[in-house]
């Protein structure tokens, strides 16, 4: 039950008109995500600009510091969809990031991979810890270079000591055993040894494994490491499915990362992908993988690209059958049916006036995110749009940044618009940024957290001055933190500049009272020559940037167990109604507000029936946002309505 909504959500954006035009597009996500770079030239590839410094400064209350840590020879590697690029593990107090490198020819220059390391919080690194290099020059790239590459920590529970942990990697090579691409490169490295003494494994595409770019990479509590990919045939160039999954787990095994692969059937070949993704219950025991399908072989109601889940209850032995995650139709979400205005959606040449919401279309992606709360709970954040049978609308007002949960391990679905979005993407050179969305958690699964990135620069025409967006949420309270979607890099000093900005899967916590700090680990990149991918980029971390949290529902007093519908029509016209019911008697106040804060209609009865509906006269109203609280004695639920 939702005891709480955000409010205010939109108050730092406005409200988008809905006469803007509408552009349509493909909803398969472009091929330039397996761009290659240009082909690197011998010599030196020495840093280029100023030397990166470390700043601090207060924002919002909080002492923030930006502090440099390792460099890559070029943007690519760090504009994909991949997960893990930076990891905290707050039981060893410990933070890795892992990167391309910099300098020297190519077989010694960014087709190698490094991590930097902090052990106390994020405060202080050690950068550029090598741990992989190509195995032989190539006519055109070394051969098996180093591509997009992830890591995390490996940490043997129950350990607080950083030096009992291990470092390890994942990243596609360019071994030409699949089209250019074909293999895995992984490894590990005991965490705090430097200079490093680091293991190193080339898998290629053989045996019916057809290996590309995984992004999908997670590490249980428990120590054990996942990996998740399509199957994927790109000899001809193509991306071609072939029906299968390839799932690798591994664990240390004598101070080695150890992995076992499987292919996992699933869904049809030749079906698309947009994203994959994996995430685990804290218990190690409940997981699930996460993929973004069209699921051409077999269309859902009202549904494009939409996730589709295997979860496993028993540590990863074995997987249950997909769970699709519905968008539209009779059995979509309710709440992402209701989220745009009739207006909006008649614009669109496809539908008519007088359209059935629940034959309404919709597309979510490109990238997606999945955290797994303490119960087992699945929540995914992505972007989510209105769309047709053959087109989507990633357009300012049509488009939205959702959280998408289940409270019934996956059975049932519910979904909340945390962040009406201005872009989508921005061509930066010749790569493509995204919104990259991110989901964290407490090591607890208590606390959750989602990000992303959105340009809010007036006159700006595309996501190319992104800043990084974060919002928390209980997962036991079911309520968003009180202060709503949080700017993190405004007015700073890297305010509209924080590319490619990446969340850590898990955040420090410490209690204060009653609240909890919760501290989120981001990391983002600085171009040296402003807008060009091809030249070395600078890494920063974002050391103590803390969004409180109550402590938890068993600390709140006055929290009535009680339920607040969407309202119904909304849109509204002329009237619409709200209905309360609450598991005790008491008096109910009822307020809606406009976007500038006003009060537009206020009521307040006695709830002697347990239950009570409240009809609200609109027909005074401006078309637009609207906020509405109901409030039981300390408790109250903010909800969003629009009135057309």
């Amino acid at each position: 039950m939702k005891r709480i909504l955000l409010a205010a959500l939109v108050f730092s954006i406005g409200f988008s008109s809905f006469a803007q035009e509408l552009v349509k597009r493909s909803t398969k996500a472009p091929s330039t995500e397996l761009q290659l770079e240009k082909a690197p030239q011998n010599g030196s590839t020495a840093m280029t600009g100023d030397t990166p410094t470390q700043k601090t400064e207060m924002l919002n209350g909080r002492a923030v510091t930006y502090v440099p840590i390792g460099q890559s020879g070029n943007a690519y590697g760090f504009y994909g969809n991949a997960r893990t690029y930076v990891w905290a593990d707050p039981n060893i107090n410990s933070v890795v990031f892992t990167h391309r490198m910099t300098g020297g020819v190519e077989v010694e220059g960014n087709s190698r991979i490094a991590y930097d390391l902090s052990t106390d919080g994020g405060a202080t690194w050690t950068t550029n810890i090598q741990v992989y290099t190509p195995t032989a020059p190539g006519p055109q790239y070394p051969e098996a270079a180093g591509r997009y590459p992830q890591g995390n920590i490996i940490n043997p529970l129950g350990n607080t000591d950083p030096a009992n942990a291990f470092f390890t990697y994942l990243g596609a090579s360019i071994i030409n055993t699949n089209g250019i691409w074909g293999g895995y490169v992984y490894g590990s490295n005991p965490l705090t040894e430097n200079p490093p003494t680091p293991t190193q494994t080339l898998l290629q595409s053989e045996g019916g494994f057809m290996r590309l770019i995984p992004d999908a990479l997670t590490v249980t509590k428990q120590g054990v490491s996942w990996y998740v990919e399509p199957n994927t045939d790109y000899t001809s160039g193509a991306s071609e499915y072939t029906g299968d999954l390839i799932v690798g787990r591994g664990e240390i095994v004598d101070g080695e990362i150890v992995y076992e692969e499987e292919l996992v059937e699933f869904l049809a070949p030749l079906d698309a992908f947009n994203d994959a993704k994996i995430a685990f219950a804290p218990d190690g025991m409940t997981g699930y993988m996460c993929m973004m399908s069209s699921v051409d072989s077999d269309p859902q109601p009202y549904t494009s690209y939409h996730p589709v889940l295997l979860k496993t209850t028993d540590g990863g032995d074995s997987w249950g059958d997909p769970i699709h995650v519905l968008l539209g139709g009779e059995d979509g979400i309710q709440s992402l049916k209701d989220y745009w205005s009739d207006e909006l959606i008649e614009s669109i040449d496809f539908y008519d006036p007088g359209f059935n919401r629940d034959e309404v279309y919709y597309n979510m992606g490109y990238v997606v995110d999945i955290i797994v709360d303490g119960q087992g709970n699945p929540h995914i954040t992505g972007l989510i749009t209105v769309a047709t049978p053959d087109g989507w609308y990633p357009s300012e007002g049509a488009m939205a940044t959702w959280h998408l949960y289940s409270e019934d391990g996956g059975t049932t679905w519910d979904g909340d618009g945390l962040y009406d979005n201005i872009f989508f993407d921005a061509a930066i050179g010749d790569i493509f940024q995204y919104n990259r969305p991110y989901a964290a958690s407490t090591m607890d699964g208590h606390y959750l957290f989602f990000s992303w990135l959105d340009t809010d620069l007036d006159g700006a025409e595309d996501n190319s001055n992104p800043n990084i967006f974060l919002v928390g949420y209980d997962s036991e309270d079911k309520t968003y933190n009180e202060s709503g979607v949080q700017n993190v890099t405004e007015l700073s000093l890297y305010w509209f500049s924080a590319f490619f900005g990446s969340m850590s899967q898990y955040v420090f916590a410490e209690e204060n009272g009653d609240m909890v700090d919760c501290e989120i680990p981001f990391v983002f990149s600085e171009f040296t020559v402003p807008g060009d991918d091809t030249q070395e980029m600078n890494f920063y971390y974002i050391d103590g940037y803390k969004l409180p949290m109550p402590v938890g529902v068993d600390t709140h007093e006055g929290i009535a167990d009680f339920a607040v519908s969407q309202n119904s029509p909304n849109p509204a016209v002329n009237s619409t109604s709200v209905l309360v019911t609450s598991e005790k008697a008491g008096v109910i106040t009822f307020t809606v507000n406009n976007l500038l804060g006003q009060v537009v209609n206020q009521q307040v009865v006695d709830n002697s029936a347990l239950a009570h509906t409240f009809s609200v006269d609109v027909s005074n109203l401006d078309s637009g946002v609207y906020f509405y609280t109901v409030e039981i004695g300390n408790s109250s639920v903010t909800k969003k309505m629009i009135v057309k």
